[in-house]
C-alpha cells in the first residue's frame, strides 16, 4: 500500500522527503559499488594457477613431477603421483617426468632396509603391477611417461627410468651406470640408447651420471636431441646445477632435470632456462603428507624442436 500524505503537516512531509531521497542514496551507491566489483573481477589478470597455453608444433611440453617421496612405500608413492601426472596432462604436457625411484621412495638409499625388503620392492619390466599401472595411466591420458623404478631382473636389481608411449607400450628402459653407494644391493647398467618419440629423439640419465662427461656424450651420440635428468640426490645452484650446465654446453642440447626438491632445465649455451626450488628434504613421513613440509609442483617447460 502506498504512504497516506493527507494528514502530514508541511514540517512532517519535509522529514520523509528527506528520508527518501537518503534511501534512495543508499540504495543507488550499493548498486554501484557491485557494478563497480562485478567488472574489477571480469576485467582481472587470470590467476597463477591457470593452465598454460598450448604448446606450438615447434615446441614439445615437458611436465616435470616434483614430489616428495615415502620411502619403501610403493602404494602411497602411486596415490600420490596420479593426480599430478593427470594435472599435467591438462596442462598439455606430451611428456611427463618423476623423480628417480619415486615408486620405492629411493629406497636404496636407507641400508638399514633388511636385503630382502629392499629386493622386494623391485619389480620387472613390463609385468610388474605398478608398471602396468604406469602404462595404462600413459595410455589413458595419450602421454609419454618416464618414471623412474628399481627394476627386478631374475636375482638382479637396476635403478632404472622407463619411457612409455601414448599407446601404453614400453619404448624402452634406461639403467643407471653410476651407482656409487649403490653397488652394494644394485648393478650398473651398460646401455646408452636415445628413444625414438613422436616429438623427437630423446635421451635418459639418472642422477649421478650427469657427473659424467663420456656417458653423456655417448647418448647424445646416439641421437638425443635433449635429455631427460631423473634424480634423488644432490640439487640446488651449489652443488648440482653446474653439472647440468656442463653437460649441455659440451653436448650442445638441453637438459631437464626432476628432482623432489627442484625443477630445472638448461639450454644448450649452459644457460639456465627455468629453475623451481621446493624445500630442503627429499622424504615425507606418513605424518607430514599434506603439512607444508609436503611441498609438491607439477613444474611445466616448453622445449624448443630440431627444424626437421
Amino acid at each position: 500500500m502506498g504512504r497516506d500524505w493527507s494528514n502530514k503537516s508541511d514540517e512532517q512531509l519535509s522529514v520523509m522527503h528527506a528520508e527518501m531521497r537518503t534511501t534512495c542514496a543508499a540504495r543507488c551507491s550499493a548498486s554501484l559499488r557491485s557494478l563497480a566489483l562485478l567488472l574489477s573481477t571480469l576485467m582481472a589478470p587470470a590467476s597463477s594457477t591457470a593452465l598454460p597455453a598450448p604448446p606450438s608444433n615447434s615446441t614439445v611440453r615437458v611436465a616435470g613431477i616434483v614430489l616428495k617421496w615415502v620411502r619403501g612405500d610403493k602404494a602411497a608413492n602411486w596415490r600420490r603421483l596420479e593426480p599430478m601426472v593427470r594435472e599435467a596432462a591438462r596442462g598439455g604436457a606430451r611428456i611427463v617426468i618423476t623423480t628417480e625411484c619415486f615408486l620405492d621412495g629411493y629406497a636404496i638409499q636407507d641400508k638399514s632396509i633388511p636385503l630382502e625388503t629392499y629386493r622386494a620392492l623391485g619389480e620387472p619390466v613390463p609385468d610388474g603391477p605398478y608398471f602396468r599401472r604406469l602404462a595404462a595411466l600413459a595410455r589413458e591420458l595419450k602421454i609419454h611417461l618416464v618414471a623412474g623404478l628399481t627394476e627386478a631382473d631374475g636375482e638382479l636389481r637396476y635403478n632404472t627410468a622407463v619411457l612409455i608411449n601414448p599407446e601404453g607400450r614400453l619404448i624402452g628402459k634406461y639403467r643407471k651406470h653410476a651407482l656409487e653407494h649403490e653397488l652394494v644391493r644394485n648393478t650398473p647398467g651398460t646401455n646408452t640408447p636415445a628413444f625414438k618419440t613422436d616429438s623427437a629423439r630423446l635421451g635418459l640419465i639418472i642422477c649421478a651420471d650427469r657427473k659424467h662427461p663420456d656417458l653423456v656424450r655417448q647418448i647424445v651420440a646416439a641421437g638425443a636431441e635433449f635429455l631427460l635428468c631423473l634424480s634423488g640426490g644432490m640439487f640446488g645452484p651449489e652443488k648440482n646445477d653446474h653439472f647440468l650446465q656442463a653437460r649441455s654446453r659440451e653436448n650442445g642440447v638441453p637438459i631437464v632435470f626432476v628432482h623432489p626438491c627442484e625443477f630445472l632445465v638448461t639450454g644448450p649455451d649452459s644457460a639456465i632456462l627455468t629453475r623451481t626450488m621446493l624445500g630442503d628434504h627429499l622424504l615425507v613421513s606418513p605424518e607430514q603428507l599434506g603439512s607444508e613440509s609436503d611441498s609438491r609442483q607439477v613444474c611445466y617447460f616448453d622445449l624448443p624442436l630440431k627444424a626437421k
